[in-house]
């Protein structure tokens, strides 16, 4: 164990990070914000590494939010408060920018910052103790266009409307039903599933599942027609050792090992 407030473990080609304060419902504090772009930079520096998984210590939350003790002191100018800020999207974009795959194992309260976090992974895969809510009407705050989108994209305007306005909370069941959850699970199962899907991910093309990341990535920013990028990503495929593989473990009817990293 450790006493760190956010950490990162990483066994085979799985790494996890982990938000580790427990006792504060995983509180996101300042120091988390700060550090999540390094873990996230290290998880893209490590070619081993295929998949991150976050999830949060302890079976009550994900993580409950910003930590609101601090908010005296970190807004205690507005230089100060630009500066929290921007911690804050950078530890964001940290994780939705990670080109390999994401996902947000949740259990218990994912509110406000840390449903907002999960929202930056590819997906989030929950138990039936989970809640999810963005509630800034009950501080008088106001979330930023990307993580509104972010919100939107996922369970569409009006939910997202009736979430961040009525600081309304989702159980499971609704979170499911509204795409914010991607697939939900019994608590005993949740961990044995997500880590299942995980390693199937890295058993796959990651040329392909990057491709498809990007791709996505660039739809939600409003594209409807292939783009340069896009068609670099669809063409270049087969160019690359794991269609060759692909192809030859069919036609020789096994499984293919791909080497894309």
């Amino acid at each position: 164990m450790t006493d760190q407030p956010v950490y990162l473990e990483t066994k085979g080609e799985i790494a996890t990070l982990v938000l580790n304060r427990p006792d504060k419902r995983n509180a996101l504090n300042e120091e988390i914000w700060r550090t999540i772009p390094k873990l996230a930079a290290e998880v893209a520096g490590n070619s081993a590494v295929k998949v991150l998984i976050l999830h949060g210590a302890g079976p009550e939350a994900f993580a409950a939010g910003a930590d609101i003790s601090e908010f005296a002191e970190v807004h205690a100018t507005p230089e100060r408060a630009r500066d929290y800020h921007a911690s804050i999207a950078a530890a964001y974009e940290a994780v939705a920018g990670l080109i390999k795959p994401t996902i947000a194992m949740v259990r218990g309260v994912c509110y406000g910052g840390g449903c907002a976090l999960a929202l930056t992974c590819d997906m989030r895969y929950a138990d039936r103790t989970a809640r999810f809510a963005i509630p800034p009407a009950r501080l008088g705050l106001a979330y930023s266009l990307r993580e509104t989108k972010r919100l939107a994209d996922l369970v569409g305007p009006s939910k997202a409307k009736e979430m961040l306005m009525g600081a309304k909370a989702l159980d499971a069941e609704e979170a499911l039903q509204a795409g914010l959850a991607t697939r939900l699970f019994d608590a005993a199962d949740l961990e044995r599933e997500t880590l299942g899907f995980a390693e199937e991910l890295c058993r796959l093309s990651q040329y392909t599942i990057r491709a498809v990341k990007q791709t996505v990535g660039i739809i939600a920013d409003g594209a409807t027609d292939d783009t340069e990028e896009t068609r670099t990503l669809s063409m270049g495929a087969f160019d690359e050792p794991d269609y060759q593989e692909g192809r030859d473990a069919f036609l020789e009817k096994r499984e293919p090992k791909f080497t894309y990293r």
